[in-house]
């Protein structure tokens, strides 16, 4: 009875003994968010809403005591709370694809560590994902991978392929975590050893490379091993911003300039939002004179900021200080249309017009030309910008009234005149087809010559500031100009008209010293005296008839001097063109063989 008794009590005792308490694992801190990625065919929108559900749902199961994976409930009631202005529950719904702004904007909103954002693209039956993990809480988690899933290429298998790769950076992100623990307290053999059992999980995890890198650091090792580290971070996220940043920072101090830019462009592909970062590479581009890739830089940043006015800006002074002419131009455009009081500012007008007048645009030129003279009327400059305007159009006439206006307000202005005598010459055309018509009518074909002439002539008076100048430029300028005329002239068959500009032309260029044979003034001596020899010959006729009824030795003595003068030239200028040339020497030869016998007759001593 006794054995029995203290069996039963023992059995008392076992029964009320207290139960053994379970273990429950402690709650982890750092919270993911899960966004849609979003997509290049709309019609993959809803497909993209579900890959991600399905990602979030089977990260928060498989990591659910390593991190909080923020439930689908919650991140619809965030949207519809939040007080950012781009998330208004009105805009969005609950299944929206965000872009990198928003994705940010929410992740913030609800104080998560890490969100996820990328693309989702369909080829055949292929699904192919982008995602990049953001990491906003020291979270560790900072990467940048792609799945790809076919065959079924449905949202199961697909959210649950970028589940199993969250998962693995989870795991590995603790590691990471770890060693920036351990390297915050100098415990860097430690730090080191959670770090390479983050590798050992995820060996492009960036975190960890970073961790090392400022291990390191630390231990003031060489740069390149910095250096090593920081580009194995980059390697595992090609958009990391801490990773480019330090790479940048480790070229600049060895002193490699254009290798720490290139860094700092693959920052800014990361963040292409910061623009305090956008202007810094804009001027250390400008600083290494690479104007073009500078413009670059910030015109990327202007197509989605285009009113930001420190990018406005300072592309404006890259631009001008790289003789970028059609950038300039086109930000005085925009900067007139933005304010059209700058239209009255003189140095805008000269700025802008200098740099149309560079790449010769027309349209520009007469518009800030006209906004010149319409402001300032007065300006001899705006005046002869308007004039090159018109001649650029190709409207003669209005390019010299222009030109004459400037002239006007500066009569000293030798170029402006010989811009008028240009455009008088050049704009001054003889009509062929009506001089067809009136072969048969030689009174009519006269008046049509001598009107073409008359305007020819005008020139002259526009001309002579250009042929007494001091500067050898200007004296070349009209010479060519006097070309120009005298040889149209000629090809009109005005001989007459012609002769007067070519006789004096081969003056102007004539030999200044036996090695005065080269360089243009040679090439205008050679034409000059081509059309002079033809023009003399064709005009010779009537000063020889008028000269044979005066009997006078002066008049014989300046003939018997034109013909040997249009002799020599010929000789010289045959080489434009051979036939002619000989044939006019031809006649030329039997005025010569005539002149000894009008010697003798007149009884002359003078030649």
């Amino acid at each position: 009875m006794r054995l029995l008794r203290l069996i039963v009590g023992l059995g008392c005792i076992a029964t009320t003994a207290p139960a053994q308490v379970s273990y429950q694992p402690q709650q982890p801190t750092e919270k993911l968010l899960i966004l849609p990625l979003t997509v290049k065919s709309p019609a993959d929108s809803a497909f993209s809403v579900a890959v991600m559900d399905v990602a979030r749902e089977k990260l928060g199961g498989m990591a659910k005591y390593k991190i909080q994976v923020i439930p689908k409930p919650k991140l619809c009631e965030a949207l519809k709370a939040s007080d950012y202005p781009c998330l208004k529950a009105s805009d969005y719904p609950c299944d929206v694809l965000l872009d990198d702004t928003q994705a940010n904007q929410l992740g913030r909103f609800l104080s998560v560590n890490a969100y996820t954002s990328g693309t989702l693209e369909r080829s055949g039956g292929t699904i192919t994902t982008t995602v990049r993990v953001r990491d906003i809480g020291s979270s560790g988690l900072a990467a940048l991978f792609t799945v790809s899933v076919s065959n079924p290429g449905t949202a199961l298998s697909v959210g649950e392929a970028i589940a199993q790769r969250l998962n693995t950076l989870v795991r590995a992100a603790e590691q990471a975590r770890e060693c920036e623990d351990q390297r915050k307290k100098s415990q860097f053999p430690k730090a080191l050893d959670a770090a390479r059992k983050a590798l050992a999980i995820e060996p492009n995890l960036p975190a960890a490379h970073i961790c090392i890198a400022t291990v390191y650091e630390a231990q003031h090792m060489p740069l390149d091993s910095l250096l090593a580290a920081y580009q194995r971070a980059a390697k595992g996220d090609s958009l990391n911003a801490t990773a480019w940043e330090n790479i940048a920072h480790i070229y600049q101090q060895k002193g490699d300039t254009l290798k720490a830019i290139d860094a700092l462009v693959h920052e800014l592909t990361g963040e292409p939002q910061n623009t305090q970062l956008r202007l810094g590479i804009a001027e250390l581009l400008r600083q290494q004179k690479r104007y073009e890739r500078a413009k670059a830089v910030l015109d990327e940043g202007l197509v989605k900021n285009p009113n930001d006015q420190r990018m406005l800006d300072f592309r404006q002074r890259i631009c001008i200080e790289g003789e970028l002419w059609r950038c300039v131009l086109d930000g005085f455009v925009e900067v007139t249309r933005n304010d059209t009081s700058k239209l009255a500012d003189s140095t805008v007008l000269k700025a802008a017009l200098g740099a149309a007048q560079q790449i010769s645009d027309t349209q520009r030129l007469l518009f800030f030309s006209r906004a010149g003279v319409r402001h300032f009327p007065k300006s001899a400059a705006f005046w002869k910008a308007l004039g090159s305007a018109y001649d650029l159009k190709g409207q003669k006439d209005s390019s010299v009234w222009a030109y004459k206006q400037s002239l006007k307000l500066d009569p000293t202005d030798v170029k402006a005149s010989l811009l008028v005598a240009r455009g008088i010459v050049e704009g001054t055309m003889y009509d062929t087809a009506q001089a067809s018509k009136l072969k048969s009518d030689t009174a009519a074909l006269r008046a049509l010559r001598k009107a073409f002439a008359d305007r020819i002539d005008s020139a002259k008076v526009y001309l002579a500031p250009g042929l007494s100048s001091p500067d050898s430029t200007d004296r070349l300028s009209a010479a060519v100009f006097m070309l120009t005329a005298g040889s149209k002239l000629a090809q009109a068959g005005a001989y007459d008209r012609a002769y007067p500009w070519l006789d004096q032309l081969v003056q102007v260029v004539a030999l200044r010293t036996p090695a005065d044979t080269l360089g243009p003034r040679q090439q205008i001596r050679l034409q000059a005296s081509f059309w002079y020899g033809v023009s003399s010959v064709a005009s010779l006729s009537g000063p020889y008839s008028a000269m044979i009824k005066s009997k006078d030795c002066g008049e014989a003595k300046a003939i018997n001097d034109r013909i040997a003068r249009t002799k020599e030239a010929l000789v010289f200028g045959a080489r434009v063109h051979p036939p002619t040339a000989n044939t006019m020497l031809q006649n030329v030869s039997k005025f010569e063989a005539v002149m000894p016998q009008v010697k003798k007759q007149f009884k002359c001593k003078n030649f």
